[in-house]
């Protein structure tokens, strides 16, 4: 326990040169008290675990891992690592809706963007439809986003995904009459759901490519 701890610490020499007995006992037990959870230090790195999870696509289990929980343990040995239930129903959807909001501000200012569509199964054959916008920002610079991955379980029918798409452009408050063309490959029914809309479609290169070869 703490106090185990504590006579631990004061058994140890202290490279400054100062002994540690002449430590403070409320400093001593300050560097081994575990932080309450509301404290900015707590929350701060609590966000840094949420976002090197989001940003290089770690399972949640990560935080389950004794070897994660032994670094985390080594860089503050205060910090007390949440729950994975904590991250999958709290501190990931508030990062979720933060990102969203902020994607939603900057795409109201685009008046003109482009967009992929690409329909395609995981390594358990469940489909998914996946749309990308692409625009140039007031900086005149090209960007693009991946705006969402949607499991599709009904019919590929070109109806449904031809509704999928209106959908999805609906949600993030794009217009269908600023979009200036969409991408996809030559799958039959993604050609004729963008042929039901009217869109303007371009052929994937990549695809093309790939079956000329």
């Amino acid at each position: 326990g703490a106090s185990q701890q504590l006579c631990c610490a004061a058994s140890q020499p202290s490279s400054s040169g100062v002994s540690p007995k002449q430590q403070s006992i409320v400093a001593t037990f300050a560097s081994i008290t575990p932080y309450e959870k509301q404290p900015k230090r707590h929350q701060d790195i609590t966000n840094a675990v949420t976002y090197f999870m989001a940003k290089d696509m770690m399972p949640l289990s990560t935080v389950e891992k004794e070897g994660f929980k032994s670094l985390v343990k080594v860089l503050d040995p205060r910090y007390q690592l949440p729950s994975r239930k904590h991250f999958s129903q709290t501190v990931l959807p508030l990062l979720y809706e933060e990102c969203r909001a902020k994607l939603e501000a900057e795409l109201k200012l685009v008046r003109h963007f482009a967009t992929t569509a690409d329909m395609w199964s995981s390594r358990k054959s469940e489909p998914y439809l996946s749309l990308t916008v692409h625009y140039i920002n007031e900086e005149w610079n090209l960007q693009n986003r991946c705006l969402q991955t949607a499991f599709v379980p009904e019919d590929h029918t070109a109806e449904l995904i031809s509704q999928a798409l209106e959908d999805a452009l609906v949600s993030w408050g794009l217009r269908e009459e600023r979009q200036v063309c969409i991408t996809t490959d030559n799958g039959a029914n993604i050609v004729k759901a963008v042929s039901l809309k009217k869109w303007t479609r371009l052929q994937c290169f990549g695809h093309r490519l790939h079956l000329a070869i």
